[in-house]
């Protein structure tokens, strides 16, 4: 089983952020696309100071912006990763590219009952899928984990051999079971860590990097 890297969601602070880099987590976030947590890009450049000095790489979440927009943001943040929650289209996904050099992540709502429909991204096109349970008029942060059990035969048949990221739900309780039961290459952690919208908890953070598999074993 491969050890899964840890991304952490939703920071709105920039203590939040050193606390993540500090206990080890590979990813930050900060969602641009909407909701409680969103920032502007001059708040999410103050989150992002407090990786100052490590080596976690930048995520920005994105929901229907258009492709230069999302270009501009990565850029003026030097982001290592664009995750986009709305899209599919080749076409703006080329132009995306065009203008910003990082990797690129695409995200697929996945059932309550684990099952997903036709993809909405070219994954060919993507440097990594994620896969997050579907909320009806929400994008992510929901705290609602799908069925992985049920998901599994079919991560296994259109995943295999890809990088992908498990989002939805993922709390220090249940992300061993979750790595366990499918693998990911990345686990993706935001309201199972926090105290209130977009604070984070110093103990679950804690709790949630010491509950991630870490050393390979099933």
């Amino acid at each position: 089983m491969p050890v899964p890297e840890i991304k952490i969601c939703g920071l709105t602070r920039a203590e939040d952020a050193a606390t993540a880099a500090a206990l080890g987590a590979a990813y930050a976030g900060v969602i641009f696309a909407g909701g409680p947590r969103r920032r502007t890009v001059a708040q999410a450049a103050e989150v992002f100071a407090g990786l100052d000095g490590s080596a976690v790489r930048r995520v920005g979440v994105f929901g229907d912006a258009p492709p230069a927009e999302i270009a501009a943001v990565a850029v003026t943040l030097a982001l290592d990763v664009v995750q986009l929650h709305a899209g599919g289209d080749p076409d703006a996904l080329r132009k995306l590219r065009e203008g910003y050099p990082g990797a690129v992540w695409g995200v697929i709502g996945v059932g309550a009952d684990g099952a997903w429909g036709d993809l909405p991204w070219p994954i060919d096109a993507l440097d990594a899928v994620v896969l997050d349970t579907s909320v009806a008029g929400r994008q992510g942060g929901t705290g609602v984990a799908f069925n992985w059990g049920a998901a599994r035969p079919s991560v296994a048949a259109r995943l295999a051999g890809r990088r992908w990221v498990l989002a939805g739900g993922l709390r220090p309780s249940n992300v061993g079971s979750a790595v366990r039961t499918l693998a990911p290459s990345v686990v993706d952690v935001s309201s199972g860590v926090e105290a209130a919208p977009g604070i984070k908890d110093e103990e679950l953070l804690r709790a949630f990097v010491q509950a991630t598999p870490r050393d390979g074993a099933a």
